[in-house]
């Protein structure tokens, strides 16, 4: 089932530019009436609504016109389990004096917290099993750009109807004069030094609103292990080269590494190639291994449970719908997508998920959910999505067997799927030649003919960065200078 979206149309109160990367994806309205919906412990959203109108001047409006719509029509999806088994639509709404107990996980937009709430609070029980997720700026008192409610309509009208309940469970929550962001923000501002580089000085947006996520963390380590990881591209991008040897996802990888040299980030050869998951052939075992989803788990004891368990994520129906749902909305790749259709952006939420997966030890059973679906806006984001596929072509991440780095030549350190098929076709050889950056004007002022054993038809992508610490990266996979004569090459299967 194919899910038809019109693309995002941002109000005159609203505008996509004022919205960041999320502006709004414009659905069918039903404004119906929802006096019977009721928020947690405080009302109806009639009520909250109310409360909004009903403010002095002096008390800054937290609900825009636009919002109170979108509420409307969220409340007939707005259901909650602490409503005694009645059927009731609930908004929770964060007791006052919640803290944040541990910062859980971040990334560049989002950040997710494990809060405690006041002890004797009777809304206690409508929060345990959930984590807070909000929306992060850049630096403290950026302005935000995070539209939650139009992120939760979008999850609910697009995401839900066609993966159900392969989705994690998330609820909005209101926020509004409970303190709890410059709470959050000073934990962050406590831990920052134990922040990854590129997150560091980055802190929680103002905002009236949250989302309660689903905790996927296991409440018993002894007996559940979470496996969490990013699928991204299950197939290949249909705008990629014909005589590709990378997947879209481990290009990208290749080409992060030569942009990223940060000793910190994982390399590409330590994450799944996303073919390799859900291809039936296990061969090569290096490429096709389970434990690249759990490099954490290949170390420890019970082997053969955790390879088992690891193998019945990569053949699970929710994995199989997720790459289904992929193909379904985008058939032509970014090279060649049209922003104004709706479907390319839904492809790409999609692409962008992550993938929670809890082992139990005992039974050896795995419940598998995906969760971190944010619309993205093509207005903002869809020229970079088309000049990352370009850039990826171009410079050779896609077909280039070799890395020549200052004369020395290296294998990429990718472990792609489509690196170890035969292929049929004849392709020319391609190497990524990289000179340093300090180099690179007068590199580009002279003409350099190709080295003299390198044959002819040979495609060069040249390429600018450190060569220093990028040598170091690939020390492990420096190889004596190839032989690129035809016997040569089909004994390096090329």
């Amino acid at each position: 089932m194919a899910l038809h979206l019109v693309p995002p149309q941002p109000s005159s109160e609203e505008s996509a530019s004022n919205q960041g990367d999320f502006a709004e994806p414009c659905f069918d309205d039903d404004s119906s009436d929802l006096t019977q919906a009721s928020i947690s412990n405080q009302g109806s959203v009639t009520e909250v609504i109310d409360e909004h109108d009903s403010q002095s001047e002096d008390d800054e409006a937290w609900l825009t016109p636009q919002n109170m719509v979108t509420l409307k029509v969220l409340g007939s999806e707005l259901c909650s389990m602490n409503c005694s088994g009645q059927h009731h639509h609930c908004l929770k709404r964060l007791p006052p004096g919640t803290k944040p107990i541990k910062l859980v996980g971040e990334g560049s937009a989002n950040a997710v917290f494990e809060i405690k709430v006041p002890r004797g609070d009777r809304a206690g029980r409508d929060f345990k099993g959930f984590l807070l997720r909000v929306a992060k700026v850049p630096s403290l008192g950026a302005t935000p750009t995070y539209n939650y409610l139009l992120q939760q309509k979008f999850l609910q009208t697009a995401i839900k109807p066609i993966l159900g309940d392969h989705v994690v469970n998330q609820e909005l929550v209101v926020l509004h004069k409970t303190g709890i962001v410059q709470e959050l923000n000073n934990l962050l501002r406590d831990i920052n030094h134990t922040r990854k580089d590129k997150f560091k000085g980055s802190y929680v947006g103002e905002t009236d609103w949250g989302f309660l996520v689903e905790d996927m963390r296991p409440q018993d380590p002894d007996t559940c292990v979470l496996v969490e990881f990013k699928p991204k591209w299950l197939s290949q991008s249909p705008s990629a080269p014909k005589d590709a040897i990378r997947c879209r996802q481990c290009a990208m990888e290749l080409r992060n590494l030569v942009k990223d040299l940060s000793r910190s980030k994982a390399r590409p050869e330590q994450k799944p190639c996303p073919l390799a998951l859900v291809s039936p052939d296990r061969r090569p075992w290096q490429v096709c291994s389970p434990f690249r989803m759990a490099p954490h788990l290949a170390g420890q004891g019970n082997s053969e449970l955790y390879l088992e368990a690891l193998g019945s994520i990569a053949t699970h129906p929710a994995i199989r719908d997720l790459k289904e749902q992929q193909d379904i909305h985008d058939k032509i790749g970014p090279l060649y997508a049209d922003p104004s259709k709706p479907f390319f952006p839904l492809a790409m939420t999609l692409r962008d998920c992550t993938c929670f997966a809890q082992i139990d030890r005992c039974t050896q059973s795995v419940r598998l959910r995906f969760g971190d679906f944010d619309w993205k806006d093509p207005q903002i984001k869809f020229e970079r999505w088309r000049s990352v596929e370009e850039e990826l072509i171009e410079m050779g991440f896609y077909t280039a067997e070799w890395i020549l780095c200052d004369g020395v030549y290296y294998r990429p350190p990718t472990l792609c799927l489509l690196e170890h098929v035969p292929t049929t076709s004849k392709k020319d050889l391609g190497i990524i030649e990289i000179r340093d950056s300090k180099d690179a004007a007068e590199y580009n002022r002279q003409q350099h003919p190709n080295p003299p054993h390198i044959p002819e038809g040979t495609k060069f992508h040249r390429y600018q960065t450190n060569t220093a610490v990028l040598k170091r990266i690939l020390e492990p996979h420096k190889r004596d200078a190839p032989d690129f004569t035809k016997s040569g090459r089909q004994k390096m299967g090329l």
